[in-house]
């Protein structure tokens, strides 16, 4: 490169120092705001990975819970059919001895 005190042009000089000067100085500022953006993208990545992972971890629970409700309604279920079978024989029972008694009357 040519020297600004010994050109026949020094102001020709000047002008490509500067701009070279410039365009190293921009070429730094870019680098650093496309790193600037990706460091950014990844910690919005990374906050919504989290987020989600949270909203997951609260569905398995919920989920959990459910089933095990679903669980005890099952058996509430089951328990109500037996006790239901149980007073079906015992009104068929009373029923039939309520007509021996009422053939007996009459």
């Amino acid at each position: 490169m040519a020297n600004l005190f010994t050109s026949k042009d020094p102001a020709g000089v000047a002008v490509a120092q500067t701009g070279i000067i410039f365009a190293s100085l921009a070429s730094g500022a870019v680098n650093a705001h496309v790193n600037g953006l990706a460091a950014m993208k990844a910690a919005r990545e990374g906050a919504a990975s989290h987020q989600l992972r949270g909203q997951l971890d609260y569905a398995i629970e919920y989920a959990h819970q459910l089933v095990a409700i679903a669980a005890d309604q099952a058996a509430e279920i089951e328990r109500l059919k037996s006790e239901n079978r149980r007073l079906a024989a015992s009104a068929k029972l009373h029923y039939e001895s309520a007509r021996r008694l009422a053939r007996k009357a009459a």
